[in-house]
């Protein structure tokens, strides 16, 4: 068992290190991985007045139960287990690209990546495929920019991306089931 952890360790500091490395050789692809470990959240809460403008309450509720669900099996998570960010284990050879950035002590799971991919998951699941479709594609670039950028190992993403998909998933099915008694109580005013 022990050597199997050990394993997945190395695959998952020579994929980071792979990753960042790309971005230290092409100041470019840097740019966009900051760019995206940055500022790419902030295109999932401007659906949410994309999802208000045109009166899509229900998926804009579920996208918010979603992140609520996601935020405490992160809580759960941090409560049992903190694993120290990867320019914190590697601090002799990364240099992360922060300048700037909100960086707490926690690398798994990665909260940027819960969130994202759990509105993404609620969206598609609501019957907003093309939005849907479009934030999944914007939730994969900044998981790749949290990890590229230096502030994450890809596992903290992936599990961050199991999680945010997981609780649309939940918070998709509870969502349907209340929608049947707003409707019923809409009905009976």
């Amino acid at each position: 068992m022990f050597e199997i952890i050990s394993k997945t360790r190395f695959y998952d500091f020579k994929a980071y290190y792979k990753l960042y490395q790309l971005g230290l050789n092409y100041p470019f692809v840097a740019d966009i991985y900051v760019y995206f470990a940055r500022y790419g959240i902030v295109f999932f809460f401007l659906s949410f007045a994309y999802l208000i403008w045109v009166k899509r309450i229900n998926a804009f509720i579920c996208s918010f139960i979603a992140m609520g669900l996601a935020g405490f099996a992160d809580i759960l998570i941090f409560l049992y287990w903190k694993r120290p960010r990867p320019f914190v284990t590697y601090a002799n050879i990364i240099n992360p690209q922060v300048e700037g950035m909100r960086i707490d002590s926690s690398s798994f799971p990665s909260s940027h990546t819960y969130i994202v991919f759990a509105i993404a998951t609620s969206v598609f699941l609501y019957g907003h495929k093309r939005l849907g479709t479009a934030l999944f594609v914007l939730a994969i670039f900044v998981a790749v920019g949290r990890v590229g950028a230096g502030l994450h190992y890809p596992s903290d993403v992936i599990g961050g991306a199991g999680i945010g998909i997981a609780s649309g998933i939940i918070s998709y099915i509870l969502v349907r089931r209340w929608q049947k008694n707003w409707i019923g109580i809409a009905n009976s005013q």
